[in-house]
């Protein structure tokens, strides 16, 4: 017995067709993807990694975390190591980017995302084919800036994750700039529009 075929699986069917006979497939994303990849930034997932935040400065979600007014940058970068923590260097058990690189892989392909995330990469996507129109958690720039200079922030978001107590890292880990003294701060748009690089 025949089953028809569903709008939706026809439109699959036909976006399978394009992607294999395509000369060059450029792609566009945004937040939706990382968040059905499983990077969701409320719920369960965001009381797994700052109930303490939550129960101290009263916000319910990752989000509005990165706006929180903090007293010192000792619990800023508390709150940010967590964050970039999970939301960086951590993956899902959802492998959307993933399969979405093997859809791909064999083509002429170029990316366009304002996702901070680093899934691409971390998915197989070469990093020459990618466009981060709004940063990357994994670099810090100069809080000026001084220079159009970043900076990988591996060692240092895990230092300060794994050394932080109270909510709040030791001033020791703080990260400066190398050319002119003042604070690293995070490489991304939505943070410091002016000042992004």
């Amino acid at each position: 017995m025949f089953r028809a075929v569903t709008a939706k699986e026809a439109q699959i069917n036909r976006l399978k067709a394009e992607i294999e006979t395509a000369d060059a497939i450029i792609i566009g994303t945004g937040a939706g993807l990382s968040t059905s990849a499983g990077f969701t930034y409320t719920g369960s997932r965001f009381r797994q990694y700052f109930s303490d935040f939550e129960d101290k400065c009263g916000f319910h979600d990752m989000y509005s975390g990165g706006f929180y007014p903090y007293k010192t940058p000792k619990e800023h970068w508390a709150y940010w190591s967590c964050y970039i923590e999970v939301n960086r260097y951590r993956n899902t058990d959802r492998p959307v980017y993933e399969n979405l690189y093997k859809l791909v892989k064999d083509k002429d392909y170029f990316v366009i995302t304002t996702n901070v995330d680093h899934c691409f990469q971390k998915a197989g996507f070469d990093k020459k084919r990618l466009f981060y129109t709004q940063g990357d958690y994994g670099l810090f720039q100069c809080s000026v800036p001084c220079c159009q200079t970043t900076y990988d922030n591996r060692e240092s978001i895990g230092r300060m994750l794994k050394e932080q107590k109270d909510m709040r890292i030791p001033s020791e880990l703080l990260s400066i700039c190398p050319v002119c003294g003042k604070p690293l701060t995070e490489y991304f748009v939505l943070r410091e529009p002016l000042i992004f690089i």
